[in-house]
């Protein structure tokens, strides 16, 4: 008997606003997306588009001005921000443009460090694992100046993958590589999304990069006007 797809993310009506000097600015308007355990969603648009705001709200970074967001069976709106701090350390992986990796630490320690924060036990073996399945089990000990673009962020995905994370955020995460380094990337993203079943969604400009998901959404001024699916 097959069993009913979990959804792991669940956005509903969602709007975020702030107070400017010229008054209210509204960002984002009326979003309504959803997402089950293991799929692929990008997230495309211009620049200002509001992407990378529906990716903070989503990994519940800040919270929407109306709407509700459920991540991984939680109503974000109902958690404090500390328990939101915990839900995404358990639960939620990022990855970024710039690699935010710590200069004074090894790749080793950097994963380490992210597990030790988030309360696993078997750091040492988890962040060893999760370099050796990025392909780096040789630069365990090398620190991010010693190692490429490449290098680093696949430091900055095995940090994000360690923790067996239900769902991964990644912002633009090859747009400070050149072509055929962020085409490895974007294969090494696809494959422990499907290795490990854990959603991914994906903010990006790259359209060849955002076919390859499943589910595509486009934001033009903060409102999502056309839905695709692929593949």
């Amino acid at each position: 008997m097959n069993q009913s797809p979990r959804e792991i993310l669940s956005c509903r009506h969602v709007g975020f606003s702030v107070d400017a000097p010229g008054g209210r600015l509204d960002i984002l308007d009326d979003i309504t997306l959803s997402l089950n355990a293991g799929e692929t969603l990008a997230i495309v648009g211009a620049s200002g588009s509001g992407k990378t705001t529906l990716l903070g709200l989503l990994a519940g970074l800040e919270l929407p001005t109306s709407g509700d967001i459920r991540l991984a069976d939680a109503d974000l709106k109902q958690l404090d921000e500390d328990q939101r701090a915990r839900l995404r350390r358990r639960q939620v992986g990022f990855v970024f443009q710039s690699f935010h990796l710590l200069p004074s630490l090894t790749a080793l320690e950097n994963v380490m460090l992210a597990l030790e924060i988030a309360g696993f036990d078997g750091v040492h073996e988890r962040a060893v694992k999760a370099l050796t399945q990025v392909g780096l089990n040789h630069r365990l000990d090398h620190y991010p100046r010693q190692m490429s673009g490449g290098e680093q962020q696949r430091v900055a995905i095995a940090r994000a993958f360690a923790g067996n994370p239900a769902i991964l955020f990644a912002d633009e995460p090859t747009g400070n590589l050149d072509r055929r380094t962020g085409q490895s990337i974007a294969d090494l993203l696809f494959d422990l999304n499907r290795d490990h079943d854990t959603a991914l969604v994906l903010v990006t400009h790259d359209m060849d990069l955002a076919r390859r998901c499943a589910h595509i959404e486009e934001i033009v001024d903060g409102q999502l006007v056309e839905k695709a699916v692929t593949g």
